[in-house]
């Protein structure tokens, strides 16, 4: 018994201590707590220009706009979710887990200027209605959603 207290350092006795108390700690991130409703969602879509030609390197900022429910009434209406930057064949596309999304928010801007086709004006597209499949209790389920291509103009 001497030995295995000699070997145990200071701060295992205040794991131990902490996990007695019910404190624990985790690298994971899993779905959110218990009683907040979740679902799984993925975005994938394609930014082309006016003559239906892909237009890579542009940045595609998503964001939630909800809208008051059962569960939360929201004092501002609009949460950032993610920015991502359209590939080479002007595809987008996203996978997440968290607080289901009620409305999409698409806004598409030109951040590298004359480079890869020329300036383009900022588009914007809201998707209005998500569908979730698969879901139980507090779990929403699964939502794939397919954005319509978005239309980008060149600058004059």
């Amino acid at each position: 018994m001497k030995r295995l207290i000699r070997k145990l350092r200071p701060t295992s006795f205040l794991s131990i201590l902490l996990a007695l108390m019910g404190f624990s700690v985790s690298g994971c991130f899993g779905r959110v707590e218990y009683g907040t409703p979740n679902a799984d969602w993925s975005v994938k879509g394609r930014v082309v220009d006016e003559t239906n030609c892909p237009v890579g390197g542009l940045q595609v900022a998503l964001g939630n706009r909800f809208e008051n429910t059962q569960y939360v009434i929201y004092d501002v209406n609009y949460k950032p979710l993610d920015t991502l930057q359209t590939a080479g064949d002007g595809t987008y596309m996203i996978e997440r887990s968290g607080f289901p999304i009620e409305q999409l928010d698409i806004h598409v801007q030109d951040i590298d200027g004359e480079l890869r086709g020329g300036e383009f004006e900022d588009a914007h597209l809201i998707i209005k209605k998500i569908e979730y499949t698969g879901g139980k209790g507090w779990y929403t389920g699964h939502a794939d959603i397919e954005v319509p291509d978005i239309i980008v103009k060149k600058k004059d």
